[in-house]
């Protein structure tokens, strides 16, 4: 009996020991695609999310954190192409942080970003949760009517506290949601929303969208997309 049960507990470690060094290999496999540049980046991205979204039940969730700071870092390196791709495979999955959702909103199809404003809505208010850096309405949009050669970008990233790549593609959403998040999250009234709608390109039919947003949500990706830096 004893050499029965130390028989058992030997194939219990060594199917723990199997199980743990499947876990190492993968993510020593997930590093080597994080170390072949670009193209490499993509598959990471991409392989990345499948495991997350189907967690083996093999694996600790312990391991669950590594892994998902590893697919925030990949997807902030990765391009927009490849985000667009991986997006929709994200639906769906509560278990996801949100910070890592808000990652791909402005690749994003409507259906995630509509699961994304809301989850960041349902948050629960913490009194140390720092506010949004807030714009002036009123200076940017007249800034924003002085401006010539293209230079609305750097206006509106100056505002909104962004980086100019950051600003550049929340300008560049063709739905006009992404700057309807961003001007409410940083606080400019319906107006001031309006006009600068307006100079940069959106169509009046767009305009819509801004009272639809709820108010946590854009201040809560607003911010994020602020301490982006």
């Amino acid at each position: 009996m004893a050499q029965t049960f130390g028989a058992q507990s030997s194939q219990s470690s060594c199917a723990q020991s199997s199980r743990a060094q499947s876990s190492r290999e993968r993510l020593n496999h997930l590093l080597d695609l994080a170390a072949q540049g670009p193209e490499g980046r993509t598959a990471l991205l991409g392989e990345l999310a499948g495991l997350l979204v189907d967690w083996p039940a093999d694996y600790a969730q312990a391991m669950r954190a590594p892994f998902e700071a590893l697919f925030e870092k990949t997807a902030r390196e990765t391009d927009r192409f490849g985000r667009a791709a991986v997006a929709p495979t994200l639906s769906g999955h509560d278990e996801l942080p949100v910070a890592l959702l808000n990652e791909f909103f402005l690749d994003a199809p409507a259906s995630l970003r509509a699961e994304i404003l809301k989850r960041n809505d349902a948050l629960d208010a913490d009194a140390t949760e720092p506010a949004p850096a807030r714009a002036d309405g009123e200076a940017l949009v007249g800034a924003a009517r002085r401006t010539v050669n293209g230079a609305f970008a750097e206006v509106f990233a100056r505002a909104l506290s962004l980086r100019r790549p950051l600003a550049q593609a929340i300008l560049d959403d063709a739905s006009g949601e992404a700057l309807a998040v961003a001007c409410k999250g940083a606080g400019l009234d319906r107006a001031a929303y309006s006009a600068v709608a307006l100079m940069a390109g959106c169509p009046p039919s767009q305009l819509a969208g801004y009272d639809a947003i709820p108010d946590a949500a854009a201040g809560r990706l607003t911010r994020f997309w602020q301490e982006r830096g």
